[in-house]
């Protein structure tokens, strides 16, 4: 068992979206617990702060519809530093 929880879920899409989420977070700047539990908030002193650093998981090249892979045609193209999108 992952001290996080992310292996205790009960689809390969929470699983995917458990393991965005805490990415997301860290990107931001707040805490992860090692139960994976987020707190604080943004941390504008770190170098990777970037508050308004969010995924979407339609850039994905494939996602999950419960424990189904789905293929995102992804008709844009490769898209830099994928799925994330920094927005200012």
């Amino acid at each position: 068992m992952a001290a996080n929880g992310i292996s205790t879920l009960s689809t390969k899409q929470a699983k995917q979206v458990g393991k965005l989420n805490i990415a997301q977070a860290k990107r931001q700047g707040n805490t992860v617990a090692v139960d994976g539990t987020i707190t604080g908030s943004v941390d504008p002193t770190k170098n990777y702060y970037r508050y308004n650093n969010t995924y979407n998981i339609n850039d994905l090249p494939t996602k999950y519809s419960g424990n189904s892979i789905v293929d995102n045609a992804n008709t844009d193209g490769l898209k830099t530093a994928r799925p994330w999108t920094s927005h200012t």
